[in-house]
């Protein structure tokens, strides 16, 4: 028997602990431990910054779907994390031991870096701080003033500092106050659209243009030094890395994205992290020296891809933890079974950058130059892309596992549950060949609308559309005998719906 211990319940750890639990034996253990009871999908923080998100959308108790699936969970903080003793300390006072340990406990941002920089400045790493953020602008846009966004030295994976640049210059659009707000980005990289990647291409050109279009102003190459309650202070260095120029910029709100480290249990192991704290790994995804340690997720110390003036961290995505995920898996089982490990090398960058109204697409392959692909594209597929992506990411971490009828815990299995027990009187049915009539309580029928408004529908369509997926979901709760009852009986229906004197219409009703 093997256990498997995951330290962290975000996209990184409950991604690798369905795999592992789908592909490992079945007398194997995987046990999944986070200080937060909730998973919560951390790409849409800045929609939660924006109140273009409440928590309930994108967070929610993660231990019931693990569990379903066999998932041991543990809500509790690590203390300490001992790679020799093959142990994890808990704070609830339990030992955990493991053969295999999996790192995905996320980051937290180094604010000490910065003298001022927690107290005056906003952040949107965790829906924690996202909802602070929120709080924060709402008191802003009562009163106005400048807006700074910016990235400490040695930030990391960030899109989303643009991303948050141009939601707050759409949302103060659709406020009508956007020429009473100048809005600056300060970064670390040497030019826009650099996001750690280098290699110009594609992306200074056009994020270029998308601030100018946004009339948002840039300044490269920023080392902030020290940030007091309402203004920002900066050095810009030039291409040789020496002070060009010093800034003092004022604001009435600010969000920046900090340096990232890894959490305190994580930084405090020896052996496994480097001077920041972050999960020192090979090619692999396992530690050099503790081969039996796996890391995965923002968590993994990632060397810079491209020498800058000032330090610039190395991009990540969903995308990239995901193919990361499966290299995970893969060479967890293939350590179990004695197999060969597969690389991780060469990476691939691919992310979905909102905008507000569009947005912007990156592809890069390899993720270090010389690049066979390097390619941006924008548009408003792009925003409803990220949409789309949100929406099946979470449906996919609550997915039922296989084997389970897949709306299980839907109202709809639940009601066709009761009619298959017994449990619902059965109602008088309609006569044949009239409409069959519906009564909505005054609620449902207001829900309905704001619903068809929402998206642009006529209501009696939506509410068409709908009944028809509800009827197919409420199907596959069926046995086959059953569907082949309701088919027969689907048939007699129509037949008796036809007019007189046309035969053999009743031969190509459909099917069902």
């Amino acid at each position: 028997m093997t256990h498997v211990v995951i330290l962290g319940a975000g996209i990184a750890g409950v991604s690798a602990a369905y795999a592992l639990k789908a592909k490992l034996g079945p007398h194997d253990e995987v046990t999944v431990v986070s200080n937060k009871p909730y998973f919560h999908f951390v790409p849409s923080n800045p929609w939660i910054a924006m109140g273009w998100r409440e928590r309930s959308d994108i967070a929610f108790p993660i231990g019931p779907y693990l569990e379903t699936r066999g998932i041991r969970f543990i809500h509790s903080a690590v203390t300490s994390i001992q790679p020799d003793g093959i142990q994890v300390d808990l704070d609830n006072g339990d030992v955990l031991f493991y053969d295999i340990l999996l790192i995905a406990t996320g980051v937290v941002g180094q604010s000490d870096a910065i003298p001022g920089l927690a107290e005056h400045t906003q952040s949107v790493i965790h829906i924690d701080q996202a909802e602070q953020a929120l709080a924060a602008y709402r008191e802003f846009v009562r009163r106005p003033g400048p807006v700074v966004i910016g990235a400490a030295p040695g930030a990391s994976v960030l899109g989303p500092l643009y991303e948050y640049a141009f939601l707050i210059d759409a949302d103060l659009k659709r406020r009508n106050i956007r020429e009473r707000v100048s809005i600056t980005l300060v970064t670390p990289e040497p030019w826009p659209g650099h996001l750690g990647l280098g290699g110009e291409g594609a992306s200074r050109g056009a994020v270029t243009a998308a601030l100018v279009d946004t009339k948002i102003s840039a300044i490269c190459n920023a080392r902030t030094t020290r940030i007091d309650k309402d203004t920002l202070h900066i050095t810009e260095l030039d291409a040789a890395g020496n002070d060009k120029q010093t800034h003092t910029l004022p604001f009435a709100y600010s969000m920046f994205w900090p340096a990232f480290g890894g959490v305190p249990a994580v930084r405090s192991a020896s052996g496994l992290v480097d001077a920041r704290g972050l999960v020192v790994v090979d090619e692999y995804l396992r530690n050099p020296d503790y081969p039996n340690v796996f890391a995965l997720g923002a968590c993994v110390a990632q060397p810079p891809v491209d020498k800058t003036p000032v330090p610039v961290g190395a991009p990540d995505s969903v995308y990239s933890i995901s193919k990361a995920g499966a290299i995970v898996v893969q060479n967890i089982l293939a350590l179990i079974h004695d197999a060969p490990l597969t690389s991780h090398v060469p990476q691939r960058a691919k992310w979905l950058n909102d905008m507000g109204r569009d947005g912007a697409a990156y592809l890069s392959e390899p993720q270090v130059p010389l690049r066979d692909i390097n390619w941006m594209r924008q548009g408003r597929w792009v925003h409803q892309a990220k949409i789309d992506f949100e929406k099946y990411f979470i449906n996919k971490i609550r997915q039922q596992p296989v084997g389970q009828i897949a709306s299980v815990v839907s109202h709809i299995a639940g009601v066709m549950s009761q009619v298959l027990t017994g449990q619902n009187q059965p109602q008088t049915l309609a006569g044949s060949g009239k409409p069959l009539e519906i009564r909505l309580q005054q609620d449902p029928c207001l829900e309905l609308r704001a619903l068809a408004q929402s998206v642009g529908r006529e209501p009696a369509a939506l509410a068409a559309e709908l009944l028809a997926a509800a009827v197919s979901d409420a199907k596959s709760c069926l046995s086959g005998a059953e569907v082949e009852a309701m088919a027969l009986t689907r048939r007699e229906l129509l037949v008796a719906d036809l007019p007189e004197r046309q035969p053999g219409v009743e031969f190509h009703g459909g099917g069902t």
